[in-house]
């Protein structure tokens, strides 16, 4: 049975998931522009897959919410080790100052943000090691 903090944690994975989903598949030239700094159609088609995969961690949540953690490991170390090298990519971008066309604060939100996520998934996958 779900303890009420990993439920939180999951519904938090949603949100977070969703805001950039949203950003990515109907904003995308002002997401593009505002993060990147730039926008063209390679930039629009990459940012539209990214929230198409985005939505496929949502759905992937909102199953476990109604299944169980059981045998979801392979799901939940996908998206940790992909927020961690998110978090990674940022910080690297925050630390050597070369934020590319953007600016360096929308940079360091998006770090702390990846970075935030990768805490709470790291607790997820750590209380529930044993069930998964």
């Amino acid at each position: 049975m779900f303890k009420k903090i990993d439920i939180l944690i999951i519904i938090i994975n949603i949100i977070f998931f969703s805001y950039y989903s949203i950003q990515l598949l109907l904003f995308t030239d002002e997401f593009a522009i505002n993060n990147l700094g730039f926008f063209n159609h390679a930039v629009a088609g990459l940012s539209e897959v990214l929230g198409i995969i985005f939505i496929t961690f949502i759905i992937g949540f909102v199953i476990i919410i109604f299944r169980d953690f059981r045998k979801q490991l392979p799901f939940l170390l996908s998206i940790f080790i992909f927020q961690l090298l998110a978090a990674l990519n940022f910080w690297r971008y925050v630390f050597t100052n070369s934020p590319g066309e953007t600016s360096l604060n929308i940079i360091t939100s998006n770090a702390i943000i990846f970075s935030i996520m990768v805490l709470f998934n790291f607790l997820l996958l750590g209380k529930n090691f044993t069930k998964l």
